[in-house]
């Protein structure tokens, strides 16, 4: 199903493993997928091995939140998407972020347009 956080302040989360994947959420276990919304939020120093943040099957929106920190061991520093919706950045701020092989912020494969509005990245 859907995803929210709203207002929410979150550190320091790891999805530990070698193929640990959403360092804050997954929502891609089984082709089972839903979206995810990050709205107003912080979200800080985040790891996975794919998807630093989140690792998505669906569409994924990050609105007026901040974003640092966050890193993948592989792909999606920030969001890894795959065969997913749209991955929409809306008046946010991502720094700091990187992934080890493709994608320090997003890394979308077989998915949706991947948009960047009024954010600073």
């Amino acid at each position: 199903g859907a995803v929210s956080i709203i207002g929410s302040a979150v550190r320091d989360c790891r999805a530990t493993g070698m193929y640990g994947t959403g360092g804050v959420v997954s929502t891609r276990v089984s082709g089972v997928s839903g979206a995810v919304s990050i709205i107003g939020s912080t979200v800080d120093g985040c790891s996975a091995g794919t998807g630093g943040v989140v690792y998505a099957g669906g569409a994924v929106s990050l609105i007026g939140s901040t974003v640092a920190g966050c890193s993948a061991r592989q792909w999606g520093g920030v969001v890894m998407a795959f065969d997913s919706g749209a991955v929409s950045i809306i008046n946010s701020t991502v720094a700091r972020c990187s992934a080890g092989e493709y994608g320090g912020v997003v890394y979308a494969d077989l998915s949706g347009a991947v948009s960047l509005i009024g954010s600073t990245v």
